[in-house]
């Protein structure tokens, strides 16, 4: 049994289930804004169960359940709130130690929850990766922009948020500084590539934009696929697998003198945002299908 479990709707979840029924699969799928327990291997929705044991692949899309909608308009004590506290750390927990192949364990995943941590193990597995710094300390910053030049802030955990250019000298913002440490690391010149790892298979999209980060809306953004040169695809699916991760988003930068720099691996990459995606739904398809009772 292949098991889905997150959103239906979100559009990565939605065009691997398609993909899944497009091979003639019968996933099984728990939605998470809808109530269920886990309780002795055993998920309960209303009127129905199913045993985990008979699970040999499943695809990982949670949200943080208590920051649903859904759950955060219901009363306490419902069963949507029971869910939330319960039934999504226990499927957690399975999911950690299941014998099935799982994309992806959510312990894999943690380390993207913090990016200085996860620059340290990109690092050992063979990957340059800018000069970074986290700090409270307006001096500390000084020294790191004084060696370094053009420094970005960017979020230091999982959540997302825009990448922009520090701005040093604006007083205000300085002062904000010792209210909570942040991430800087040093401003790399160059393109954007994305790299999504499936298995043993990788797929590229060149990202062309004036913007520090391509993501935000006004960005005039251009997208082609492209295939990797040398032996980073090689590398790159071997850093998903140091990682733990059966599927990861890799952001990569080639610098104008075309040298390679990582920014991270995302255990949940959002592919549908990129050129390509239908090909790594129908990986992420493959993937599971292959692992299903024969």
């Amino acid at each position: 049994m292949i098991l889905l479990w997150g959103h239906p709707e979100e559009r990565p979840f939605a065009r691997v289930l398609r993909a899944l029924h497009a091979r003639g699969a019968d996933p099984l799928v728990l939605d998470q804004r809808r109530p269920m327990t886990v309780a002795s291997g055993t998920v309960r929705t209303a009127g129905a169960s199913w045993n985990l044991a008979g699970v040999t692949a499943a695809y990982l899309r949670p949200y943080d359940a208590a920051r649903l909608p859904a759950v955060t308009r219901s009363p306490a004590r419902t069963a949507l709130t029971r869910h939330a506290r319960r039934a999504a750390p226990a499927l957690c927990a399975w999911a950690d130690h299941a014998p099935a192949l799982v994309v992806n364990r959510p312990s894999a995943s943690a380390t993207n929850a913090a990016k200085a941590c996860q620059g340290l193990l990109v690092e050992a597995a063979g990957f340059a990766v800018p000069p970074s710094l986290v700090t409270d300390d307006a001096q500390a910053l000084a020294e790191f922009v004084g060696e370094h030049g053009a420094v970005v802030v960017k979020p230091g955990s999982g959540i997302r948020a825009r990448v922009a250019l520090a701005d040093v000298h604006d007083p205000g913002r300085m002062a904000r500084l010792a209210t909570c440490p942040t991430f800087f690391q040093r401003h790399i010149p160059g393109e954007d590539v994305r790299v999504h790892v499936v298995g043993d298979r990788t797929f590229a999209v060149r990202l062309t934009s004036d913007a520090v980060d391509y993501r935000v809306r006004d960005a005039a953004l251009k997208q082609s696929t492209v295939e990797l040169p040398g032996d980073l695809p090689e590398r790159c699916v071997a850093l998903a697998r140091a990682l733990g991760l059966v599927v990861a988003g890799i952001d990569l930068r080639m610098t104008p003198e075309g040298d390679w720099f990582c920014f991270e691996a995302n255990p949940a990459p959002a592919f549908t945002f990129f050129a390509g995606a239908d090909q790594v739904a129908e990986a992420v398809a493959d993937l599971l299908h292959a692992h299903r009772p024969s």
